[in-house]
């Protein structure tokens, strides 16, 4: 096993930038643009905080345009805050609150990485490295340097083998939740005003 920092186990690890500092603006609908509170302490997205870019605008972001495979992390304001991002989410940008770490996957892959964070192996290195100023923030210098232990290849096999199931079993529950929640936000008011008659429902 050898400590390896994070910056040279990833393709990325960046930032994005607020819209309206480039004289851009949120619009109702379109590239969902991820804040810190979009980002929840379950590690799952409250997708109703997301705001709204339009195709311009993240072009313009091209430097923080987020990938499946991705794991955004909190880096200002409410630190600490990650997760790993799905097809879903995508298309997506973020801000500068937002650090977005992209595992190289001829080293290691995105799983192997989340599974770090999952464990906390971040949590006493980073908040030794916290910068107090208005907003409490850390820089990507201090998130590239964090040391993730990399396993021989026949141990990173197994690993994997065991971690990545799990994963990918935890974000498709977290799809479910999504979906059942957009359900019953779509269903609760027509049962409420009458559209939707379930008086015969037997239960």
């Amino acid at each position: 096993m050898k400590l390896i920092p994070l910056q040279e186990l990833c393709e990325v690890v960046t930032k994005g930038t607020t819209p309206t500092t480039l004289g851009k603006t949120f619009i109702e609908k379109g590239i969902n643009f991820l804040k810190a509170e979009s980002i929840l302490p379950t590690h799952s997205f409250d997708r109703g905080k997301f705001a709204y870019i339009d195709d311009e605008t993240n072009v313009i972001l091209k430097r923080s345009i987020i990938k499946s495979g991705d794991i955004v992390f909190t880096i200002a304001g409410t630190l600490g805050r990650f997760a790993l991002v799905d097809d879903t989410i995508i298309p997506a940008n973020t801000n500068q609150a937002v650090s977005i770490i992209r595992a190289n996957q001829k080293i290691v892959t995105p799983e192997y990485l989340f599974s770090f964070f999952i464990g906390n192996w971040h949590n006493d290195y980073y908040n030794k490295r916290v910068q107090q100023a208005v907003q409490a923030n850390l820089s990507l210098t201090t998130i590239k340097s964090l040391p993730i232990a990399v396993l021989a290849e026949c141990d990173m096999k197994r690993y994997n083998e065991l971690i990545t199931p799990l994963i990918r079993t935890m974000k498709a529950n977290e799809s479910e939740n999504n979906y059942l929640a957009v359900l019953r936000d779509t269903l609760l008011p027509k049962l409420m005003n009458g559209e939707i008659d379930v008086s015969s429902v037997k239960i």
